[in-house]
């Protein structure tokens, strides 16, 4: 039975989250990355795995609904009968609800505040999400970096403050010149912003800055949302995420309220990216409120 698949939706898509899906999930698909490195799309946040004789590391893991889709996706990898480790990148339900179905027999791995979080009922725009069961909890936390290993390869965790969340984690494959990014990306469409948990969009940006400085050129990306991506479509988020910026606060200089902010056209510039679930005048309005300082529900 598929159980709150919207939660995700409680946590991504958090204006049409009202009650529990009522269809079945899409099948996952399984996308090879680099050497080891796989990436499965399907319903929520993508996957990262890493096929490991002794087990997989698995990076998110979507719902604990969609798991079985996951498993057939994974299925003909080599380790694939055992997630050795599971880190999650943050807190949201369609990258860590999945932990009940997964977590058994793994170390689940995430940033200290990941963890203090998901042990509790949370809230995002009047939504509850309810907290994980102790036995889905992360077992071990950081609060700045981590690196484990998988697949013959060292796997740095490494931990952006108030970008998307107080808590993202971006996975770093140095030696087969990939990342995962979580939610940090959105390939292709305006994001989510949790600010009432943290999120910064103007720390956002200069984490990317960051990011991209480190990446080399023919790096491949896999975004919290979207198809498998290189670094010219993160910068081209980056620099979506620094124009909105500009725009809003041009807005809030102005003297123009929540209201008229969500009310004013998006500039052609950002226009694309209001083709996902987020739409122009709900973007604003996180940006209005991370610029402002403004929390809780409007």
């Amino acid at each position: 039975m598929i159980v709150r698949l919207m939660k995700i939706s409680a946590v991504i898509l958090i204006a049409a989250l009202a009650g529990p899906a009522q269809q079945s999930p899409p099948p996952a698909k399984l996308v090879p990355v680099a050497g080891p490195l796989y990436m499965v799309s399907g319903s929520g946040g993508n996957i990262g795995v890493v096929a490991d004789e002794a087990g997989l590391l698995m990076i998110d893991c979507q719902f604990e609904a969609t798991a079985d889709a996951v498993r057939e996706a994974i299925k003909p990898l080599p380790g694939a009968g055992r997630v050795r480790l599971l880190v999650n990148t943050h807190w949201h339900s369609d990258h860590t609800d999945g932990n009940k179905a997964f977590g058994a027999g793994a170390a689940i791995i995430a940033h200290e505040n990941v963890r203090a979080l998901l042990a509790k009922d949370q809230a995002v725009f009047g939504n509850e999400i309810k907290a994980l069961p102790a036995a889905a909890l992360p077992d071990v936390t950081f609060a700045d970096g981590l690196t484990v290993y998988a697949g013959g390869q060292a796997v740095r965790l490494v931990h952006f403050p108030h970008a998307h969340t107080d808590g993202d984690t971006v996975a770093f494959f140095d030696g087969l010149r990939a990342v995962h990014m979580g939610d940090m990306f959105f390939n292709g469409t305006f994001p989510f912003m949790d600010v009432d948990h943290g999120a910064d969009v103007a720390s956002w940006v200069r984490d990317l800055d960051q990011i991209l400085a480190g990446l080399p050129a023919e790096a491949k990306i896999i975004p919290g949302h979207g198809p498998l991506a290189g670094v010219p479509e993160l910068k081209a988020f980056r620099d979506m995420l620094a124009a909105s910026t500009e725009f809003v606060r041009g807005l809030i200089k102005a003297g123009k309220t929540l209201e008229e902010v969500k009310a004013t056209p998006l500039p052609a510039g950002l226009q694309p990216w209001a083709r996902g679930f987020m739409n122009g005048p709900r973007w604003l309005e996180l940006v209005y409120r991370s610029l402002t300082g403004l929390r809780g529900t409007p």
